[in-house]
């Protein structure tokens, strides 16, 4: 093969038969390839020199060591060939030079041209933007691949994530409101789990939602185990069920697009006030759980009292002593599920203590977390500029999908779940 032949094939592929550009040198670079035994390496050598480059063999970037597929390699190659000559110089001098606290502090200046590239094809959902652009910055990085998460150093990992939409244009060409939705998906990380908080929840639906839509009329079929004084807080409690929880049985039952506007936050609120009503009132004192059982003869029968009622007839038990208990209303067969009902009710955590939903929030969160060191973010409307986040700087704000997704939390001040976590 000879260089004549080599130019001559070059010529024909370009659209004026010469070099007009600085990409058509890319053009050289592959015919290179295609028609020689020359490393991608010495190709490039030779497409340097070609263009009246003087660098010396150490100084020219071999992208193809940072272990990425051909196609994007190509792309920062592009890319990198247009780059003005002072572009070029501080491209070279940040090269793979930073750490990634000195990436997020201006580091990453020199590659933000970089920061758009994606995998096309096959590969197209294997990246995310900005991910390339850190790789191309930070010293000891390689991309993580499906097996592991975005940026891989010998210290630990890093995710890399684009939050946000872009703000959109008025009809007078001025940038409107900055939306809220400042959020990302984990991937299988963010897949509910058996025994997490959407777990949990769906429990509750089967034990005391899903039963209650069941009962032909919930007031009448409960008031029955219930003291007198406190069937007005059985109505504000079976209320709260009505308007809250029994409008998201599909979605809790699918675990599909429960938001931090129209469910979660109303979730919370919810139990907050169902435990205001059941635990910080008489309520579930009220409740009658225990039986007096009378029988005589063949014929027996069984009334509802109150625990403090079924006390005084045990303490009062052989002696002479008179006792005075409220009867209360017999017990029938439907009683007996009113009861279990209201058992459950009893033993609900979230009912109990409703920052427990904060703390299974909190638990899906770290989880994630735990694997890696932080996340990298960028903005959709600063394209290329990063900011380095923790833990603390997100919050599991909605199911969508059914998966987890996190949330800026400085972007949500309003919602005091989301708030809440830590």
């Amino acid at each position: 093969m000879t260089i004549d032949s080599i130019l001559t094939e070059w010529s024909y592929r370009l659209p004026k038969g010469y070099p007009t550009q600085s990409k058509d040198y890319e053009l050289l670079y592959h015919v290179i390839l295609e028609m020689t035994d020359l490393t991608p390496l010495e190709a490039r050598n030779v497409i340097n020199r070609a263009q009246g480059l003087n660098e010396a063999d150490d100084d020219i970037i071999d992208f193809n060591k940072l272990e990425l597929p051909e196609d994007l390699v190509n792309q920062i190659q592009t890319i990198y060939n247009d780059l003005t000559p002072e572009e070029k110089s501080q491209f070279n001098k940040n090269y793979r030079k930073h750490t990634i606290q000195t990436f997020i502090d201006g580091g990453y200046k020199s590659f933000v041209k970089f920061f758009h590239i994606l995998p096309t094809g096959k590969a197209a959902a294997g990246m995310g933007r900005g991910e390339v652009q850190v790789l191309l910055a930070v010293a000891d990085s390689r991309p993580g691949g499906t097996a592991f998460h975005d940026i891989v150093m010998s210290g630990g990992q890093w995710e890399v994530k684009e939050i946000g939409k872009a703000a959109k244009m008025t009809t007078k060409g001025v940038l409107g409101k900055e939306p809220e939705g400042k959020t990302f998906r984990p991937g299988k990380a963010g897949m509910p789990q058996q025994g997490d908080l959407l777990s949990k929840l769906r429990d509750f639906y089967a034990d005391v939602v899903i039963p209650y839509t069941e009962m032909p009329d919930a007031f009448e079929s409960l008031k029955h185990v219930v003291e007198p004084t406190s069937h007005d807080r059985l109505r504000s409690f079976l209320k709260i069920l009505d308007s809250i929880f029994v409008p998201l049985i599909t979605k809790v039952q699918e675990g599909r697009e429960i938001s931090y506007d129209s469910g979660w936050q109303q979730i919370f609120s919810a139990f907050k006030l169902m435990h205001d009503v059941f635990w910080e009132t008489e309520f579930d004192s009220d409740i009658q759980d225990t039986r007096l059982t009378v029988q005589t003869g063949n014929s027996k029968s069984s009334y509802w009292i109150t625990e403090d009622d079924f006390n005084k007839i045990k303490l009062s038990a052989g002696s002479d002593d008179r006792v005075a208990i409220h009867i209360g209303e017999p017990v029938e067969s439907e009683n007996s599920n009113a009861v279990i009902w209201f058992s459950r009710i009893k033993s609900s955590s979230f009912i109990a203590n409703p920052n427990n939903i904060i703390e299974e929030f909190d638990n899906i969160k770290n989880k994630f977390f735990a694997e890696i060191l932080g996340l990298i973010a960028y903005d959709t409307n600063r394209p290329g500029i990063p900011f380095a986040t923790t833990s603390n700087d997100w919050a599991i704000i909605s199911l969508s999908q059914n998966m987890w997704i996190f949330g800026l939390k400085s972007a949500y001040p309003k919602y005091e779940f989301i708030q809440q976590q830590s």
